[in-house]
């Protein structure tokens, strides 16, 4: 196990950033984001404390800072930043009463002296707030209060900035002669210096990471998704004609914010489907030991984001170009209403060979969509193993693509495909295992678990069928045979079926008309109602009523019944294979 290399000391702010350091804040880092809530927490926190408090762990990163004179702030940023901005407060305000305090707090916290003593800001702010802060709150002769923020960011800093003006002036009030004034402002500048914190120094981007993982910091939490953004950035620097890598990075955070899938999650399926399973916290490093050519990197991180977005936001006219594409939309869109997504890398590697494979893949998704609901929609077995299993495979498809000759891909593939079949049947739970987890599948009260039971009701209605006739989610509703608030006509109270009505045994597919109607009538008038339907399990179960007789029931027992047989259906016939 490689060891982590950094140290560890507890110092006061005025040793960490009143001395002769100068800090820069990372591209990656996300934007200055104090809110009410931690500046009121800053406040009230300086002014309860008489003697120097923890502020919490600074992360630094030395790495380059012989290169470019700057230490990188790994963990801190939104300290330091309000810091400087409390100090700025204090400048101001200091000019009318005393200017040499004031230039004083100015020299000695918010600049230092640079090359050829020329001054330096002891902090420089990422791209997105650079100008606004150096021009608002680090130059001397600042004024924010007639600054127009055009960005969130610039906004946060405007009103912090202000807060503190107003406590402040507030407390200045209790003063009645501008000595004491200043050397209230002089004893609050000197709380601010005497604050501990822990400074952890590392000397890799590699480290920052896991050392960060293991920290309970106040600052902005890294992921594996914010290195990597530095990382590109510094290795595809912006020229005169444009910033390729920000521009790319922009397009691939859109591309993924779109899925609601984090970034660091996509990155990690993009970097499976292609090389090998790592863990998350090791990712980074993984990413950064490998890859040498980060524009090619890059733009294939680019194209991968593509194909995501496709998976989970593409529409079925979107799939045309793919042979069999409507067959592939079908199976991704199931996948999608079970909510889950492993198998995603599998689909990367096959979507991004595509053209090449030689062979037609719409079976491979089709049998993934069958595996993932036994196992994982209904089961809810680990995934971990299989996860392991579809990165084996993505990696021995790549291989095959680059290594075989044209004439020999085809075949290969098609060996892979079926040795994948083979594992996954391996992996299939028995019937008694599904069946004593299908008991539990039933109405639900999120979106997601209602999807999900359409989605069961529809392909047991399909059951036999090609598949084309399909139900528009959209426009069908869940008709609960029993309803949940049953009239006069059942003679049951609600708290006597609370434990099973919502079972799927219970459940139909109805029009949104029809279902409207069904409402709460008794059993008879229901199956008047359902015989108007041309929904193939609701037609089947008008069959299954009226066998029933004159003086049938609809109870837990009939529920419980069907919802076994749904069960064997489901196990045997329509997701078996």
């Amino acid at each position: 196990m490689r060891e982590l290399s950094f140290e560890a000391k507890d110092r006061s702010i005025a040793d960490v950033m009143f001395a002769h350091d100068r800090f820069s804040i990372p591209r990656y880092q996300r934007p200055y984001s104090w809110n009410d809530d931690q500046i009121t927490d800053f406040w009230n926190d300086l002014k309860r404390n008489d003697d120097p408090y923890f502020l919490g762990s600074f992360i630094f990163n030395l790495e380059h800072q012989q290169k470019t004179g700057y230490i990188e702030v790994i963990d801190g940023q939104q300290r330091m930043l309000t810091i400087t901005i409390f100090l700025a407060v204090l400048r101001d305000i200091s000019r009318n009463l005393d200017p040499k305090t004031a230039s004083k707090i100015q020299q000695l916290g918010i600049f230092n002296e640079g090359w050829d003593d020329e001054p330096l800001a002891r902090i420089k702010c990422g791209d997105s707030t650079q100008d606004f802060f150096e021009k608002n709150i680090q130059k001397e002769d600042s004024d924010i209060r007639h600054s127009s923020p055009n960005t969130r960011e610039e906004a946060r800093i405007k009103k912090n900035y202000e807060f503190f003006c107003k406590k402040i002036d507030n407390d200045l009030k209790s003063y009645s002669n501008n000595s004491d004034k200043v050397t209230y402002l002089k004893n609050l500048r000197e709380k601010i210096s005497e604050l501990i914190v822990i400074v952890i120094k590392i000397k890799s981007e590699e480290d920052a990471y896991e050392i960060f993982e293991t920290t309970n910091a106040r600052g902005v939490e890294l992921s594996v998704a914010d290195l990597l953004k530095n990382l590109i950035f510094k290795e595809i620097p912006a020229k005169d004609g444009g910033d390729i890598a920000k521009d790319r990075w922009s397009e691939i955070v859109s591309n993924i914010q779109q899925t609601g899938t984090e970034l660091k999650k996509f990155i990690r399926y993009y970097w499976i489907s292609k090389y090998s399973v790592v863990s998350e916290k090791k990712l980074f490093r993984e990413i950064k030991r490998n890859i040498t050519n980060w524009q090619d990197f890059l733009h294939q991180l680019y194209g991968a984001s593509n194909l995501y977005n496709k998976l989970i936001e593409g529409t079925e006219d979107e799939w045309n170009d793919y042979k069999n594409g409507h067959k592939i939309y079908r199976a991704i869109s199931a996948i999608k209403y079970m909510d889950i997504y492993i198998c995603y890398v599998l689909f990367l590697s096959i979507l991004r060979n595509f053209d090449k494979l030689g062979t037609n893949p719409s079976k491979i998704f089709q049998l993934i969509e069958k595996f993932t609901f036994i196992y994982s929609a209904v089961c809810k077995l680990p995934i971990n193993r299989i996860e392991k299993i579809y990165s084996t495979y993505a990696e021995k498809l790549e291989t095959a693509v680059k290594e075989e000759t044209e004439k020999k891909v085809s075949g290969r593939i098609q060996s892979i495909f079926e040795d994948l079949r083979n594992e996954l049947i391996k992996e299939k739970p028995s019937f008694e295992v599904f069946r004593d987890s299908f008991k539990d599948i039933g109405y639900g009260r999120s979106e997601k678990q209602r999807v999900l039971v359409k989605y069961i009701l529809n392909e047991i209605s399909n059951m036999g069928s090609t598949g084309e006739r399909r139900i528009d989610f959209h426009n069908v509703n869940i008709e609960h045979i029993l309803p949940k608030k049953p009239g006069n006509g059942w003679g049951l109270k609600k708290s006597q079926i609370k434990c099973y009505v919502d079972k799927l045994g219970n459940l139909t597919l109805l029009s949104k008309k029809l279902n409207s109607r069904a409402d709460n009538k008794d059993l008879r008038q229901k199956i008047e109602i359902y015989k108007q339907s041309d929904i193939e399990i609701t037609k089947k179960l008008v069959e299954k009523l009226e066998a029933l007789g004159e003086n049938s029931i609809w109870n837990e027992e009939e529920i419980t019944n069907r919802q076994e047989e749904l069960a064997n259906i489901s196990y045997h016939k329509v997701w078996d294979f």
